[in-house]
């Protein structure tokens, strides 16, 4: 199966973008003679700075560590072989019938976000003004010349894949992505007042843009994250729990604040507490009947709730207490141990601190 996926991207002394159309011109999209944009232009479209390892750093046109940022999957790397279980293989809905399930529309500029959705909002990844440029992906997404990354012939051959080809089938799938989110001039609309596509495109420009792009005939040529339209947060959480091992970490933080941690796991104690008390109640009109009065079995059932009722309560509220100590003592030594660490650094970067 990994062997076809691979076999659909051109060799590099061929690879060319996949689109031609210069979006970024506006009504000049199809004028032929258009002059390509220069490195300086290209650099123009980059962010203004990015982290790395918490550290600010400039963007760079050849910078892969910024490009495998910018457009690598992440954390989805890992996951991969279970994204079945938190989405579809199906292209995400458009805009607007995001809108129609009630999910408002928030900017994530991580790609490993992008179309990860809760029930009142999904995360959509801006479309990055350089890699609507064809130079962009000749020049620094294609693979170098004499590049030794396609598939070994013969059966059962190994794949290897540098990582420009890598990135350049996350990229090539984020476009796809687009192509299922902007489907109609009203999605169109949407995605502009969402601040998610550059403000000088087109509409007739998009529909030239998306033809090029044959989205039927694309599903070889993409990164298999990108095969799965929208992830459901909870099914990740649950995943990245898993197999990383470590329960209070999820893919995406649930609780912001300690109080909203005991606030959830209060309510549904509360709630189950409530249930308890109308059993109880129960069980005393039944014990006042004549019927069930003399019910031995009835008795001891009543007995055994009754004691249930008592201890359970009291017990998990305790393991939700010693759970919030545990996650407070655990943060509270990792923040001392990172503050260390980041002024070392600072030690190391600089040779001296200033005292504040």
């Amino acid at each position: 199966m990994e062997t076809q996926w691979v076999e659909d991207m051109e060799p590099s002394s061929k690879q060319a973008p996949p689109f031609s159309v210069r979006l970024l011109e506006g009504t000049a999209y199809d004028k032929p003679n258009a002059p390509e944009p220069t490195n300086s232009h290209l650099r123009s479209l980059l962010p203004a700075s990015y982290r790395i390892e918490d550290n600010l750093t400039r963007p760079k046109l050849d910078d892969l560590t910024f490009l495998e940022k910018e457009l690598g999957v992440g954390r989805l790397y890992t996951l991969v072989d279970w994204l079945w279980v938190a989405g579809r293989p199906m292209p995400p809905h458009a805009l607007h019938g995001q809108l129609l399930l009630g999910r408002n529309v928030v900017i994530a500029e991580q790609m490993d976000l992008h179309l990860v959705w809760a029930p009142d909002r999904i995360l959509l990844k801006p479309l990055p003004s350089f890699l609507l440029e064809p130079r962009f992906w000749r020049d620094h997404l294609a693979c170098k010349l004499h590049c030794d990354c396609s598939p070994d012939s013969g059966e059962g051959a190994s794949i290897r894949e540098c990582p420009r080809r890598k990135l350049w089938r996350c990229a090539l799938g984020f476009l796809f992505s687009y192509a299922g989110l902007i489907c109609y001039e009203s999605d169109f609309l949407i995605a502009k007042e969402k601040l998610l596509l550059p403000r000088q495109i087109e509409w007739v420009a998009w529909r030239a843009f998306i033809e090029e792009l044959d989205t039927e005939h694309i599903y070889g040529k993409i990164d298999r994250r990108f095969l799965y339209g929208e992830l459901r947060l909870r099914r990740l959480n649950i995943l990245y729990r898993l197999s990383q091992g470590i329960p209070q970490h999820g893919y995406l933080p649930h609780w912001k604040l300690y109080g909203d941690f005991l606030q959830d796991n209060f309510q549904w104690l509360a709630s189950a507490t409530i249930y308890i008390a109308i059993v109880l109640t129960a069980m005393q009109v039944g014990l006042a009947t004549e019927a069930l009065a003399e019910d031995q079995s009835f008795q001891l059932a009543s007995y055994g709730f009754t004691v249930f009722s008592i201890i359970v309560p009291l017990a998990v509220g305790g393991l939700i207490v010693l759970g919030f100590c545990i996650i407070f003592v655990y943060n509270f030594a990792v923040t001392i141990a990172y503050k260390n660490k980041r002024f070392r650094s600072f030690q190391d970067n600089s040779g001296r601190l200033s005292k504040c």
